[in-house]
């Protein structure tokens, strides 16, 4: 199992590590690490890229995945040399890509926070996609009168960006997740997602530390189509 440091550390861009070993798969050429700052893709929310290197050694990485056995994989392809088990690497994120996509998935959450905040409780998140190329939130239930709330939520998402709201993360055991309907794989512990002030959401994506960060959000759209509202959004 790779140790997940990212989930601790938006912010860490750079990381010494131990390379373990490498496969070949369907996808291409993985590399396995002892821990990682890349984020796999998941959630609705894309992988992080960068490069793993070593003294004479450096690995370009295009796509990161986690498999069923909590073990990261690293694809992509080697620029130069190969790396030997044990070997002592360097990991790398784009940082820019990085806080773009933090933002963006934030912005997502916030979305929740602002339609909860209005009172539509006949409205329930189901999926969420934070990529920042179309990034929306999908609700089982019907928002009527559809157009007519767009600058609403405008208003509100404005309004709770300009307030600052702190964003946290905790874990909870499988049995009180259990409590909470918040999913957690079985025997083991959820993490949390916490906007002060508002109720907490089973999340293992990377976000900034609050609303201000995010920056801009603009709703772009509402549609409504077989009982299920989506709203898009932009930031900026």
């Amino acid at each position: 199992m790779t140790k997940l440091i990212y989930l601790s550390d938006t912010y860490l861009a750079n990381l010494n590590t131990k390379f373990k070993h490498e496969l070949i798969d369907d996808i291409g050429i993985a590399l396995l690490i002892d821990q990682t700052i890349f984020y796999p893709q998941g959630g609705g929310q894309p992988s992080d890229v960068g490069y793993i290197k070593s003294e004479n050694t450096t690995f370009k990485v295009t796509s990161v995945r986690l498999n069923e056995l909590g073990l990261v994989l690293h694809y992509g392809e080697y620029i130069e040399g190969e790396f030997t088990e044990g070997e002592q690497v360097n990991l790398s994120i784009d940082f820019d890509k990085r806080i773009l996509n933090a933002r963006v998935h934030s912005a997502g959450h916030l979305l929740d926070c602002a339609v909860s905040s209005l009172k539509l409780a006949h409205l329930k998140p189901t999926k969420g996609f934070h990529f920042p190329e179309g990034p929306y939130v999908e609700y089982a239930g019907i928002l009527e009168n559809k157009n007519d709330w767009i600058d609403t939520i405008q208003e509100k998402i404005n309004d709770l960006v300009k307030e600052n709201i702190q964003i946290s993360n905790y874990s909870l055991s499988f049995d009180e997740a259990a409590q909470k309907n918040i999913w957690a794989p079985p025997g083991k512990s959820a993490r949390v997602v916490d906007f002060e002030g508002f109720e907490g959401c089973g999340c293992g994506g990377t976000h900034v530390m609050s609303s201000s960060e995010i920056g801009v959000v603009n709703i772009r759209k509402i549609k409504v189509k077989k009982g299920v509202t989506r709203i898009a959004y932009s930031i900026k």
